[in-house]
C-alpha cells in the first residue's frame, strides 16, 4: 500500500483521484479549502485524513504541508488545485493576478519544500497538474496561461534538480474538463459581456463572445471527464519508468502538437479563428 497526498482532493480532478488511489488500495491525505469541502471529502471517504489548506497564502503552505505529511511514508504527491480567473490583460486586477501567482506557482514551489525530504526518503514523485494553456498562451486567459507557464518551468528546473536524488517530477498537461467551474465561468462571461461598456465591446467583445462559444462547445464534446483526468495523474505517480510530461485528452495533444509544429504567426491566426464567430446560447 502506497500513500499519496492529493492537494485539492475536494475538486473534480481531486476528488476523482482521490477516488482512483483509494481504489487501488491506498491510502490518501487531502487537503482541503474549508469545511465544506472537508464534509464531501469525509461523505466520499470516511478514512480519508483532510487538513485546511490556503494556496493564496504561500508563505504558511510549507508548515501545513509538512505537519499534514507528518512522519510517516510519502510515496507521492499530486497537486490539483488552481484558480482559472477569466478575462483581458488590459482590464486584469492585478491584485487578482497576484492571487493566481500564489496559488498557481508560488504554492506549488512551497509544497514542493515542503514534501521533498519524505519523498526523497522513499524515491517518490510529485505530480503537478499544468494545463494545455501552458504550452499556448490564450486570449481571455491570459493570467491562467502565464501560471502554467510559469509552473512548466518550475517543475522543469525541480525534476532536474532532484532526478539524481532518485525523485521524479511530472507534468500533466489537459485540455478541457467537464467541471461545474466551467459552468460558472460561462455564466461569468455571459455577464462581463452584458456590462461591457461600448467600446470595450468594439475592443475586445469578440473574445468574450469567442470564449464563451470555444469553453460551450469544449464542455459539450472534447472536453475530458475528472476520471479521465485523474487516470492520466495515476499513471504520472506509479508508471515504471515515468515521462516528464503527460498530456490528457485529445484537444490537449492536437493544441500541444500544433504548438510545436506551427510557426508563431500560424498560432496567432489559429487563436484568432478560435476567439472567433458566437454560436453559443447566451
Amino acid at each position: 500500500m502506497a500513500r499519496y497526498l492529493v492537494i485539492g482532493g475536494a475538486g473534480g480532478v481531486g476528488s476523482a483521484l482521490v477516488s482512483s488511489l483509494k481504489a487501488a488500495g491506498d491510502d490518501v491525505i487531502a487537503s482541503v479549502l474549508n469545511d465544506r469541502e472537508a464534509a464531501a471529502v469525509a461523505s466520499a471517504h470516511a478514512d480519508v485524513a483532510t487538513f485546511p489548506l490556503d494556496l493564496s497564502q504561500p508563505a504558511s503552505v510549507v508548515q501545513a504541508v509538512r505537519a499534514a505529511i507528518g512522519d510517516n511514508r510519502l510515496d507521492g504527491v499530486a497537486v490539483c488545485a488552481a484558480v482559472a480567473p477569466i478575462g483581458i490583460l488590459e482590464m486584469a486586477d492585478l491584485d487578482q493576478v497576484a492571487r493566481t501567482l500564489d496559488v498557481n506557482i508560488l504554492s506549488a514551489l512551497a509544497i514542493f519544500q515542503a514534501a521533498i525530504p519524505s519523498l526523497r526518503a522513499s524515491k517518490g514523485r510529485i505530480v503537478f497538474i499544468s494545463s494545455m494553456a501552458g504550452k499556448v498562451a490564450m486570449p481571455f486567459v491570459g493570467q491562467y496561461s502565464a501560471s502554467k507557464f510559469g509552473l512548466e518551468g518550475l517543475a522543469d528546473a525541480m525534476r532536474r534538480e532532484v532526478a539524481g536524488q532518485g525523485v521524479h517530477v511530472a507534468l500533466v498537461e489537459p485540455g478541457g474538463i467537464k467541471t461545474p467551474m466551467v459552468d460558472t465561468q460561462l455564466a461569468q462571461v455571459s455577464q462581463m459581456i452584458e456590462e461591457l461598456t461600448p467600446q470595450d465591446d468594439a475592443l475586445y467583445g469578440h473574445f468574450y463572445r469567442g470564449f464563451r462559444m470555444a469553453a460551450h462547445a469544449s464542455h459539450i464534446s472534447t472536453a475530458s471527464t475528472p476520471e479521465q483526468v485523474a487516470n492520466v495523474v495515476v499513471r504520472a505517480l506509479t508508471d515504471a519508468a515515468p515521462a516528464a510530461r503527460y498530456a490528457a485528452g485529445a484537444d490537449a495533444e492536437q493544441l500541444i502538437a500544433a504548438a510545436h509544429s506551427l510557426s508563431d504567426a500560424e498560432m496567432d491566426a489559429m487563436m484568432a479563428a478560435m476567439m472567433s464567430g458566437e454560436t453559443a446560447p447566451a
